[in-house]
């Protein structure tokens, strides 16, 4: 059984090259004009759209990385201000006196 994602992919990728084979058939009609698409073709979109995944993949977990680190930072800050709130009261308490 395929993944649902796969399976969708592929049926996407099918339409994709059944609509590149209808605009030349219609190239062919109005401007005499056709464009040859050979299997090479096809399998060459396919490779270079993967090419395209892993390339942005790679960008949004590098980006992700970024940001966790960001928030890592904002959560050592927060402590550190906690910290030095009750560090603040106390030397206010002490101030009183």
């Amino acid at each position: 059984m395929l993944d649902p994602k796969n399976e969708l992919l592929g049926d996407c990728i099918v339409r994709l090259h059944i609509a590149v084979r209808d605009v030349n058939q219609k190239l062919m009609r109005s401007a005499k004009k056709f464009n040859y698409i050979t299997p090479r073709d096809f399998l060459d979109f396919i490779r270079h759209f993967n090419e395209l995944k892993n390339t942005k993949k790679h960008e949004l977990v590098e980006l992700q990385g970024h940001l966790n680190i960001g928030l890592d930072k904002l959560k050592e800050s927060e402590d550190e201000v906690v910290n030095m709130q009750s560090t603040l009261k106390v030397y206010q308490d002490d101030l009183k006196i």
